[in-house]
């Protein structure tokens, strides 16, 4: 019994010494891993960028876009002149013995912007994303009054973060990933103006809902999604740029019901018809729908907006027809800020309502920042109702969804209600 038990002992002793010594061999695989994003700071300004290597001796090759910038062995370097609040693409390539490859990152970061948006904290927060072969990396700036931050890969969670950043080294280099950073933060502390007494009254509208607890009334939500081409694609040289490139970016606000009750009891219109549908971008029934349509033909681009607005149907309490009207378009409205040759910045401002009865407007603005090389990053507020839904496409490709929100009802149409918060860009 005694050999027997020696026997275990020593099995045991075996497979618990292959075990640390698995797990060692994965430690010191993911530290490698990790090692290999090179940078171990960036620091933003209006105008420059500064990167600091990891310790350790080696000759470094930076590109801005297609453009070589330093060549040397210096831990630091800085790069001036740059614009403020602008997304710059930076390939760095380590050099090994005899002048060899022997690694390659990308970095996309931005400067920091002169005027921050009080409409959209999530416009002008600097985001700074590396891809490795092995490894992506995320970091961005702090929201205030958000205390943890929750990340998604490609829809599924995978961390729940409090300081801002994240490593993920269990990517395969030939495929794509999506990464959405969600978080919340109470009304109060919102940048809104009395934000205090609109928390108040979201938190007593919310009492008195009943698919809605209070909690829900007073929490803005923030998303923020980064779409990461295949990673072996987005470390190889970009092609060139074709002379013709036409976007197209479709805003729908809709409502998923067939009936909506109207909020207001003593209204003799007490209900409205909905469109009856999910998200689709083809869809034909709609509250609002607009149309950016950007065209780089190599010389001037032509940005023109096309919208509509769908019919307003009100019935009575057996569900009978009352009547029904169109409201005007006049409310939603595109504003240049800088079109040029290479880059298009503008933004959209909608505001519709009720044309039967007197009610909040639908309301959000989308901020769009779209590039003839194909880089893009948009960012919206919008009331957390009706359905609203975001796509985007590229030389005639089929619509891609960049921005997709569930209504909680005509409620959250008021002023006093949470906003939610969004941005999303790419990296190719």
């Amino acid at each position: 019994m005694a050999k027997a038990m020696y026997r275990y002992s020593i099995a045991a002793l075996g497979l618990a010494g292959s075990i640390l010594l698995s797990w060692r061999k994965r430690r010191q695989q993911r530290l490698a891993r990790i090692n290999s994003l090179m940078i171990k700071s960036i620091k933003q300004k209006e105008n420059e960028i500064t990167f600091h290597w990891m310790e350790g001796k080696g000759a470094y090759k930076v590109y801005r876009e297609d453009e070589l910038i330093y060549s040397g062995t210096d831990q630091e370097i800085t790069d001036t002149g740059l614009v403020p609040g602008k997304t710059y693409l930076y390939t760095v390539k380590k050099m090994g013995p005899a002048n060899q490859l022997a690694n390659t990152i990308k970095i996309q970061t931005s400067t920091v912007t002169k005027d921050q948006n009080p409409a959209n904290v999530l416009q002008n927060l600097i985001v700074t994303t590396i891809v490795t072969h092995s490894v992506i990396s995320m970091e961005w700036e702090p929201i205030e009054g958000v205390k943890e931050y929750i990340v998604y890969r490609n829809g599924e969670k995978i961390a729940k973060v409090k300081d801002c950043q994240f490593i993920d080294d269990m990517i395969e280099s030939d495929k794509d990933y999506h990464y959405s950073i969600k978080a919340t933060r109470p009304l109060a502390l919102s940048e809104k103006t009395m934000s205090e007494e609109k928390f108040a009254i979201a938190g007593i509208i919310g009492f008195f809902k009943k698919d809605t607890s209070e909690k829900e009334a007073v929490l803005e939500r923030f998303s923020l999604t980064k779409q990461i081409g295949m990673v072996e694609s987005v470390l190889r040289p970009r092609e060139q740029t074709s002379d013709r490139t036409e976007w197209a970016i479709r805003y729908t606000t809709f409502l998923t019901n067939k009936w909506l009750k109207n909020p207001n009891f003593f209204s003799t219109l007490r209900y409205f018809e909905g469109d009856g549908r999910g998200f689709d971008p083809e869809a034909p029934n709609y509250r609002t729908r607009a149309d950016i349509l950007i065209n780089f033909d190599g010389r001037s681009p032509n940005v023109r907006l096309v919208k509509d607005v769908g019919k307003t149907k009100a019935y009575g309490w057996t569900r009978r027809f009352k009547e029904e009207e169109t409201a005007s378009a006049e409310g939603i409205q595109l504003k240049k800020s800088n079109v040029t040759n290479k880059e298009a910045s503008i933004q959209l401002i909608h505001s519709v309502g009720n044309p039967l009865v007197a009610s909040p407007a639908i309301d959000y603005k989308m901020h769009v920042r779209l590039y003839k090389n194909g880089f893009y990053d948009i960012s919206g507020v919008h009331d957390q109702s009706p359905h609203q839904e975001v796509y985007l496409k590229n030389n005639y490709t089929s619509w891609q969804p960049i921005h997709q929100a569930e209504s909680k009802g005509l409620e959250w149409l008021s002023a006093t209600m949470a906003d939610q918060f969004w941005r999303v860009s790419n990296f190719k």
